[in-house]
């Protein structure tokens, strides 16, 4: 009798560390809305994306320009929150009010 009692404990702590790896392998890492570093990747994706834009000379001077503002904007939005989340929605959603020339803008031909 004991010696059944001390095999199926044997038992189940082998199997119990393992079932519950075999879990977290599976899982991977937990995705949720806000998670920082799946927004700081697509944050990066984007940012090349706009400073392609940004410096491609077939690009007109408008797009340029708006490419050079939303980067701006998700910069200082993200010196403002350290959040690449809040950087990324800056950079997506970010509408400039005026394409006039500012202090420190390009200077496009």
């Amino acid at each position: 009798m004991r010696y059944l009692l001390v095999k199926s404990l044997l038992i189940g702590l082998f199997i119990l560390p393992t079932h519950a790896l075999a879990d977290r392998e599976k899982l991977g890492e937990v995705v949720t809305e806000r998670n920082e570093t799946i927004c700081k990747q697509k944050f990066t994706q984007e940012l090349f994306t706009q400073q392609r834009i940004f410096s491609s000379n077939r690009n007109g001077a408008d797009k340029r320009r708006i490419a050079e503002r939303k980067i701006e904007a998700a910069r200082e939005k993200y010196n403002l929150t350290a959040s690449y989340c809040d950087a990324y929605d800056e950079l997506l959603t970010f509408n400039p009010e005026t394409l006039d020339r500012r202090p420190g803008d390009a200077q496009f031909d």
